[in-house]
C-alpha cells in the first residue's frame, strides 16, 4: 500500500512538471487568438471609423442644426454639453481604443511581413483618426505617449496635430506606391472591406484627408489654395471612389447606426434651417429636388396611401422643421413632423428608411462631391471664379447621383421617387442655385456643401461652421443661433467650438494634464480652435 501510495505522489509530481512545461497553452483560445494577421484587423478598424463618427453625429448634429431634439431643454439643443458624462466621447474612444492600439499592431504586422501596402493604409487611416479626431476635441495626447505604459498623458496643440497628420499621410502615400515585398491587393481585399485592397483608391482618400487639412486653414496666412486644388485633384475623381462603410442589415450589430434597427434617432426631428436651405427660402424659390429624397415629409393634405398607386402625388406632402430647443412643429396634426426613417413610431426591423437612415445604407467617410465643394471654395478664395463654378456644379450633380443611390422606392406615405435626369438638369440650370460666374458667393458653395453632407458628414458641416465663425448674415443665411436662455448657461453666452475630451478616460484617469490645457473649465468647449483663428 506504501509503495502504491509512492507510485501514485510520483506521478502526481511528473504530471505537474510537464503541465508547467505547457502552461503557456492554457491561455490560448484557438477561437479568440492572441497574434492575427493584419488582413484580420482590418475589417474591425474600418467599422469603427464609422462608429465612432456615427456615436457622436447624433450631438454634432445639433450643433450644424441638422437635427434637434423632440423635446425641449436638452443640452446640446443649447449648444452644451452633459457633464460627467460620456456624450460626445466617442471620437475620442474611436482614435485611442476601438482603433487605437489595433492599428498599432496591424502596422507592426504589416511592416514585418513587407506588405507595403497595409503598412500604407495603417498609416492614412492613423492620419484621418488624427485629423477627425483633432477637428473635433482640439489638443490631443502627445504622440510619443500614446499607446504606451505611461499612467499620465501629456497633451499637444492643435498646429502639431495638423502637421503630424500630413507627415503620415506623406508616408502612407509613399508605402502605398510601392510594389515590392509582399504587396497584393488580393490579400489585403480579404481584410479591406472599404476599397477592397485598391491602393489607388486609398491613395485618392488620402489626398482627400490633406484637402481638408489645409483647406481648414483658411484663416491663416499661410492658407495656400493652390495646394488645396492641388489635393483635391489627386483625390477622389467621382462617387466610384467614394469611402463607404458597408452594413448587410440583417441584424442590429451588423445595421447602420442610423437605421430604424438600431433606434439611435427616434427622438430627433430635422430642423426648420435645414427644410429652409432646402425649400426655396435661402436659395430664392428652388426647391431642391433632394428635399423629398432625404428629409422626412408630414403628411400634409395628401393620403398616407394613395388612391393611385401609380399615379402618387409627393407634391401635397409639406416640410416642417422643428427649431433647436422646441416641440413647436413636432407633436400632432398633419404638419407634425416625422422622425428621420419617416414614422411618426419608434423604428423596427421591417421599417424601410430614408436616405442614410436606413439599416442597409452605406455610411460615407468621405465623398467626391464634399472634394468639389473643397475645391470651389479653395479655387473662390484664390479669385478663380471660372473654376469655383465648374467645382461646385460638380459637386452638386455627385450630390443628386449620391442621393439617387440612397433612395428608397415608395407609392406609399411617405411618396419616394428617385431624382428624374429632367430635375436634376432644371435644378442646375436654375440661377438661384447655380448663378452666373460673377454672382458666385461662398455661400452658395458653404450651404451647398452642408447639404450634400447631411447625416453622416455632420464634423466636416461642424469644422466649415466654425472657420467661418457662425456667419448667420453672410454665409449660414437665417440660421437662427441660441441665445440667452436658448444657449446652455455654461458657455458664457459664447458658441461651441469644441468637444471636450471623453469623460471616463480623460476626466477621471488624466485631470492633471487636463488642468494643464484649461480643459477643467466648464466652458472650455468655448475655446476656439487654433485652425479656425488667424
Amino acid at each position: 500500500m506504501k509503495n502504491i501510495k509512492k507510485y501514485i505522489t510520483a506521478l502526481g509530481l511528473l504530471t505537474a512538471v510537464v503541465s508547467c512545461d505547457n502552461l503557456q497553452d492554457l491561455n490560448v483560445n484557438p477561437s479568440f487568438p492572441v497574434d492575427v494577421s493584419a488582413q484580420a484587423l482590418l475589417p474591425p478598424i474600418e467599422q469603427q471609423m464609422a462608429v465612432g463618427l456615427q456615436f457622436d453625429n447624433r450631438y454634432l448634429g445639433r450643433y450644424v442644426q441638422y437635427f434637434s431634439n423632440a423635446t425641449t431643454g436638452n443640452e446640446w439643443d443649447r449648444l452644451g454639453y452633459v457633464a460627467n458624462n460620456d456624450q460626445g466621447g466617442e471620437i475620442w474612444k474611436m482614435a485611442y481604443f476601438s482603433i487605437g492600439l489595433n492599428l498599432t499592431r496591424m502596422q507592426e504586422k504589416a511592416i514585418a511581413e513587407e506588405r507595403h501596402d497595409i503598412t500604407g493604409i495603417s498609416k492614412v487611416i492613423r492620419a484621418w483618426s488624427w485629423q477627425v479626431a483633432t477637428d473635433y476635441h482640439s489638443e490631443l495626447i502627445d504622440f510619443d505617449q500614446a499607446f504606451t505604459q505611461r499612467m499620465s498623458f501629456d497633451y499637444v496643440g492643435q498646429d502639431k496635430v495638423y502637421a503630424e497628420v500630413l507627415r503620415l499621410i506623406n508616408e502612407g502615400v509613399a508605402d502605398l506606391a510601392r510594389t515590392d515585398g509582399k504587396v497584393s491587393a488580393t490579400y489585403a481585399a480579404v481584410g479591406d472591406k472599404m476599397y477592397n485592397g485598391d491602393r489607388a483608391k486609398w491613395t485618392k482618400f488620402a489626398w482627400g484627408v490633406v484637402a481638408r487639412n489645409l483647406n481648414n486653414q483658411i484663416n491663416k496666412a499661410t492658407y495656400d489654395p493652390a495646394a488645396v486644388i492641388a489635393a483635391c485633384d489627386k483625390s477622389l475623381a467621382s462617387n466610384a471612389d467614394n469611402a463607404l462603410i458597408n452594413y448587410n442589415g440583417t441584424v442590429s450589430a451588423d445595421s447602420n447606426f442610423n437605421g430604424p434597427q438600431r433606434q439611435n434617432f427616434a427622438n430627433f426631428r430635422q430642423t426648420d434651417f435645414m427644410v429652409r436651405v432646402m425649400n426655396g427660402t435661402v436659395f430664392t424659390g428652388a426647391i431642391d429636388p433632394r428635399m423629398s429624397r432625404i428629409l422626412a415629409p408630414s403628411i400634409g393634405t395628401s393620403e398616407t396611401a394613395p388612391a393611385s398607386a401609380a399615379n402618387p402625388d409627393p407634391t401635397k406632402y409639406t416640410f416642417v422643421g422643428n427649431p433647436l430647443n422646441s416641440t413647436a412643429s413636432s407633436t400632432a396634426g398633419p404638419s407634425r413632423i416625422p422622425n428621420l426613417w419617416g414614422t411618426f413610431v419608434q423604428g423596427t426591423p421591417t421599417t424601410p428608411g430614408r436616405y442614410i437612415f436606413r439599416d442597409k445604407a452605406n455610411f460615407p467617410l468621405m465623398t467626391y462631391a464634399e472634394i468639389q465643394f473643397i475645391k470651389a471654395e479653395a479655387a473662390f478664395i484664390k479669385g478663380d471664379k471660372t473654376l469655383a463654378l465648374a467645382a461646385y456644379k460638380k459637386g452638386i450633380d455627385a450630390s443628386i447621383d449620391f442621393v439617387n443611390s440612397n433612395t428608397v422606392v415608395s407609392t406609399t406615405y411617405p411618396i419616394t421617387t428617385t431624382i428624374t435626369a429632367s430635375e436634376k438638369t432644371a435644378f442646375l440650370a436654375n440661377v438661384n442655385v447655380v448663378p452666373a460666374e460673377a454672382n458666385l458667393t461662398m455661400s452658395h458653395i458653404i450651404l451647398q456643401k452642408y447639404i450634400s453632407l447631411f447625416g453622416f458628414g455632420n464634423l466636416e458641416a461642424w469644422t466649415d461652421m466654425r472657420k467661418y465663425h457662425y456667419d448667420n448674415v453672410n454665409i449660414y443665411k437665417t440660421m437662427v443661433i441660441p441665445t440667452g436662455s436658448g444657449l446652455f448657461a455654461d458657455n458664457g453666452g459664447k458658441l461651441p467650438y469644441r468637444v471636450r475630451p471623453r469623460f471616463n478616460s480623460e476626466y477621471v484617469w488624466n485631470f492633471g494634464a487636463l488642468q494643464a490645457i484649461g480643459a477643467d473649465k466648464v466652458d472650455y468647449h468655448t475655446v476656439e480652435m487654433w485652425y479656425s483663428k488667424p
